[in-house]
Formats: C-alpha cells, structure tokens, sequence
C-alpha cells in the first residue's frame, strides 16, 4: 500500500500539515518548532515490512520511519540522524529508537553505517521490518538495525522530521507498506510534547538575541551556581551575563542577578576553604594561566592573579586554549587540562590544525602547579616523547579540540575528546593521577561539545552533542557503554556537567538558538538507576 497525503483526514499531524510532491513525495513544512510528525492514524499494523526514501535538506537534525504508536512520545523509530560536525567527516550513523513516555528516549541500537556518506540532495533507500520482537532496518540494502524487543506489539506507521537550528526539514518520498493492518483501535491523536526539561532565567531574555553559553559551579554549600550569557552564539557575542543559583540542587532557580565577573567562571575550581578559583588563558605572555578567586561564591571576587607553573613553565611551542574544568582527585590533588595548539605549526589548505590537552597538577591546592604534560603518549616508540619536532610524532596523535574528563577510579583519568575527522570520539587515559598518560585511542561512540562525569556510585555519565544532545552510560569504569539516550533534539547543545548530589548529573545545554527573545537555556537533571538513566525533574513521573 502507498502512503499520500492527499486524504488528510486520515492522517494525524504535530507542527503542521505535510503536503504531497511529485514522484510520491512526503513534505513536511517547513519552521522553526524542531519535530515535525505525520501518522497515518486510520490503521495499525503489528508485523509488516515498510520502504521508503529519504534525503536530508540541511546539515541538522533527523530523519526517522515510526511504527507501532502508541502516541506522540511512545513508539519505535528507525532514527537516522545527521550534524554539521558528522556530515563534513563524511560518516552515517542509524540506529532504532523506542521512545517510552519518560522524557529520554533510548537508542536499542545505533551504530556506524560503513559504506554509506551522509549527503544532501540524495535520496536514500530504506525498509523497515517488523515480526514478533524481531525488529530489522536497511539503508541502501546495508543492514543498520537488527534487535529483539517486545514493549509495543502493534501501532500506526509515520514519518518524522525532526530540525534545528535550522528551519529546513527533510524530505520523504514512496512510503509504501506491506502487512496486516487492524482498523478498530483507539487512537488518541498526536498531543504537543510538555517542555520536559527544566528553565533557569525564565524571565531574563533579550528581545534581539538569545540566552547562549552557560557554565555551571557547585560551591561548598551545596549550592549550585549558572553563569549564562545573553548573545549571538553565532558570533560568540556576550551583550550581557548573569548568575542564576539554585539551593536545592537545581529543581529551582532563583531570580536572575548581574554576573560580578563578566567574563565567566573559566575553568572553576573548588578549593578546600571554600573559595573558587575560576581559571583562564591568555597567549603570548610568560605566564599564559590566570585566575580571579572568590572567597563568597560568586559575590566578590580578588584581582587577577597569575598562576605559578613550576620548572621551566609554561613550554614556549603550546599555544593555550581554554582550560577544562579541574578534577579534584580522590587524594586531595587537582589536575588540570588545558586544551592547546602549536604555535608554529606549518599550514596548508587541506590540513587539520593540531589541537590536543596538556595537563599540570596541584598538590597544595591550586597555588602552585606542575609542568605541563601532553595527555598523549608514543604507541610506536614507548618511553619517547611525543613533540612538535620533525618525526616527533605529533602527526600521528590524537587531534581533539574539547574535553570532558573525570576520575572514573581511584588515580584513573578518562577523558573523552571531540575529533576533528574521525567518526569516534578520541579517549585519553591516565593510571597515575595525571603524571603520564596512555597512547590515546579512538573511544566507544561519536559525539562534540563532551561533558564526561563520574558519579559517587562509580558510573561514569557522558553528554554529547551528537546524535542529538545525547547521554552515555558506563558501569564498569568506560570499558563498555550503553547505547545512548535522547536528552533533547537540540543539536547546539554546548554543555556543562557536574555531578551535585549522589548519582544525579546536572547538565545545562544550549537550547534550539531558532528564535530570538526565548528563554531558552535548559537544564536536565540525570539520575543513574539500575534501569538506566532516567530525568530526574519536578515534572517528570520516574518509575525505578
């Protein structure tokens, strides 16, 4: 049976009617509103065998074939998901998702598609078969999905769209199905998701711009601390930046007040007194790390003051970047990462540019600091260093441009790291408190912007944009990962995480960045369960 929208009154609709084209076409309309849906309501199938094209119109979002809903957030999909980062790298992903009416929505399986390029302006191939709890996908006759799995047994098939930032959205031609199809249920239509995460600065938004980066801070207290920008992120504009603090953990939000240090908390740490020290960078000076400290949590804060590196400094060949947030090791020592470049490093139009993260450590509570280390080691040659020198062996080590590191074990470091070209995210590991690192080495799935935080119990969340906003889990110190779970569709998603009470990682994130005059930072608070990782918010129903 082919599907056309012709006969709409057979078809259920979020964010508006789709339209027919030529050649079997499916358009859903173009918007700013993120997911676009078209169920065909009338019947509703168990076992059946779907096909379909597709073709991505812009660099941003999804597309997905969904079967046996239930409603609008309770479903299997067939998600193939695509990012401006992914796509220049020329890599494909797909996966099967089941959403389950929890605000997270969770990936069966997902996974690299060898042999597929993720393109524009291309129509792909795909089917879809279900039989019993036998659940299988093909993209261009590749299989991409093969699962067993028996929450749903029957439900209407649609099509979805899913965009941002842009308003452009992808295109869906020859949907046919074969099967069985059962007409007297009840179907109670496609409802507007409710916002299921959680709005700091309801009130704090700026007509011609947008609530844009955000850093976050847990001092001694318990109290949680967002600094947030109001500005183009396009533009890395900061018209304005406020605190936002929470006592209880982030379920609430206190009114918005003007940040006492316009520039952000940096790279903040938490000292032993209860003072912060919020670190920064500055390039071409003798001491290129600096900080501003405050004894009050943000209230008032001392003068600049540079950072004593110890030895021979700072090394004249590194170009510092921006400091990651430190890592309070279970010994009482700080180790801090900076992500850093070469300054010399020679040119050309088809190279990467070098990034990576040297590390120095603290042992008197942020006062002094150690020379710095690269987070890398020689795979070829064990016991050389890697250098910037000719056949020193920087062309062969990890490139990665941002960071997100914890201590998972007792003086073991793991880091994970955004590519540049590869389809994995580059893992960094220290078994000695920093002192000296493993040779890096592709890590377990895709992502950029990371956040990567241990949690009290000893598992390890990761945030990541891509696909989606989405979060990882490990239990047994990042050996082996879950399949990653949907936080939200925000495909900005620049990210920081902490963990502030026992299991429950907050995350504050970019939201859609669509519409201007929105209040639009959000916040997701992640509780690990033995279920998994479930949204721990006021508005959230969690069953564990």
């Amino acid at each position: 049976m082919m599907y056309a929208i012709s006969d709409s009154s057979k078809w259920s609709f979020l964010n508006g009617t789709w339209t027919d084209g030529e050649n079997g076409a499916l358009f859903p309309p173009d918007g700013p509103l993120g997911e676009y849906m078209a169920v065909r309501h009338d019947l509703s199938y168990a076992d059946f065998t779907a096909t379909f094209r597709f073709k991505f119109a812009c660099v941003n979002g999804g597309v997905r074939l969904m079967f046996r809903i239930q409603d609008s957030r309770r479903f299997y999909a067939l998600d193939v998901p695509i990012n401006g980062q992914q796509s220049r790298s020329r890599h494909f992903w797909a996966g099967l998702v089941i959403s389950e009416g929890n605000g997270l929505q969770r990936y069966l399986t997902f996974g690299l598609v060898p042999g597929l390029c993720s393109r524009l302006s291309y129509w792909y191939q795909a089917r879809v078969e279900a039989k019993g709890t036998r659940l299988r996908a093909w993209i261009n006759d590749i299989l991409v999905v093969d699962v067993e799995d028996s929450t749903y047994d029957a439900g209407p098939i649609g099509l979805a769209s899913i965009n941002n930032p842009y308003k452009i959205n992808h295109h869906f031609a020859s949907l046919a199905v074969d099967g069985m199809a059962e007409t007297a249920y009840e179907w109670p239509g496609l409802a507007q998701p409710t916002p299921f995460w959680i709005c700091p600065a309801p009130d704090d938004v700026d007509p011609e711009s947008y609530q844009s980066y955000a850093n976050i801070v847990q001092g001694k207290s318990g109290h949680v601390l967002l600094y947030l920008t109001i500005g183009n992120p396009n533009q890395v504009e900061t018209r304005r930046a406020i605190y936002v603090r929470s006592t209880d953990y982030g379920y609430t939000w206190k009114t918005a007040e003007p940040a006492t240090l316009q520039q952000g908390i940096g790279a903040p740490l938490v000292r032993q007194d209860g003072s912060w020290m919020c670190i920064f960078s500055e390039n071409d000076t003798e001491t290129p790390l600096y900080c501003y400290i405050t004894p009050d949590e943000g209230k008032t804060w001392k003068s600049r003051k540079p950072m004593m590196i110890n030895g021979s400094g700072w090394p004249k060949a590194w170009k510092p970047g921006q400091p990651v947030r430190p890592i309070r090791m279970k010994d009482g020592s700080v180790v801090l990462p900076v992500i850093c470049s070469l300054y010399n490093e020679p040119k050309s139009p088809s190279s990467i540019p070098f990034y990576a993260c040297l590390v120095l450590r603290s042992e008197d509570d942020g006062e002094t600091w150690s020379e710095p280390v690269l987070a890398d080691s020689n795979h070829l040659k064990p016991g050389e260093p890697l250098n910037p020198e000719m056949g020193g062996g920087l062309v062969h080590a990890a490139r990665y441009f941002e960071l997100g590191i914890d201590e998972v074990q007792p003086n073991r470091l793991l880091g994970i790291g955004r590519p540049e070209r590869d389809p994995y995210m580059w893992q960094i590991e220290s078994c000695d408190g920093g002192r000296t690192w493993e040779p890096a080495a592709l890590g377990h799935f895709p992502g950029y912007c990371p956040s990567l935080t241990a949690t009290r119990s000893g598992a390890i969340v990761a945030t990541t944009r891509f696909p989606y906003f989405a979060a990882h889990l490990s239990r047994d110190g990042g050996h082996t990962w879950e399949p990653p779970v949907i936080i939200d569709y925000c495909i900005w998603a620049n990210q920081q995480a902490i963990e502030v009470e026992s299991d429950v990682v907050l995350v504050t994130y970019m939201g859609e960045i669509c519409l201007p005059g929105k209040a639009d930072s959000r916040i997701a608070r992640l509780r690990v369960t033995e279920q998994g990782l479930v949204l721990d918010h006021p508005n959230i129903q969690i069953e564990v």
